[in-house]
């Protein structure tokens, strides 16, 4: 599995480029803006781009998806049902906020909690990670999480915007995080990588 990691939009959201290598099919996460280089690179190495999946729908993780699907046309939209209320309010998802204009997206698949899918050799698993938003979700993929506005390195995703709730987000990462061995490689959606036993050890929120 091969992981690309990219800043993207206007508050530069981490957006992720990952493919199986033997197979070259391979997935995006949280297209927060319009980035060349991934197209660059997704053509250069010669990708299958099957999915483009989106954690959760505020406008600094969907920015980038109608530029991207024009690109990539085959490739399929994926993000968890309860959030699909989200995706299509531009007052909720804070879109008009960041880029001066509404932005709605159409998921081409609805996933619930645990759900699987496979894009190559990989097999992801979605986690309704409720609590920065009803219909946030995490990804776990060959010991890496993806966790969105989940969780971050030492901090957690914000609660005060609609759909938030701080005791909801605490019970998500203690209940379907932390369960995940020590080793477990968290790929948030803003600042560094972390580890789920570094996040136990020193996130002084949880």
């Amino acid at each position: 599995m091969r992981i690309t990691q990219y800043r993207t939009g206007p508050i530069q959201a981490n957006t992720y480029l990952v493919y199986d290598e033997e197979s070259k099919k391979g997935f995006m996460v949280d297209p927060g803006g319009y980035e060349p280089r991934i197209t660059a690179q997704i053509r250069d190495e010669q990708v299958s781009l099957e999915y483009i999946i989106l954690t959760h729908g505020h406008g600094d993780h969907i920015g980038g998806v109608a530029d991207f699907k024009r690109d990539f046309p085959a490739a399929r939209v994926v993000a968890m049902a309860e959030e699909d209320k989200m995706l299509h309010d531009p007052a909720d998802n804070c879109s008009i906020e960041m880029f001066r204009k509404p932005i709605t997206v159409d998921a081409d698949i609805l996933v619930h909690d645990r759900d699987t899918l496979k894009v190559g050799s990989m097999e992801l698993t979605f986690i309704h990670t409720p609590g920065h938003t009803e219909g946030g979700m995490c990804i776990y993929v060959d010991k890496h999480i993806f966790s969105g506005d989940t969780l971050f390195c030492r901090s957690i995703g914000r609660t005060d915007f609609p759909g938030g709730d701080f005791n909801a987000i605490i019970r998500s990462i203690r209940e379907r995080l932390f369960v995940f061995p020590d080793e477990t490689i968290v790929l948030p959606g803003h600042m560094g990588k972390t580890t789920i036993g570094e996040e136990k050890k020193g996130n002084p929120f949880v």
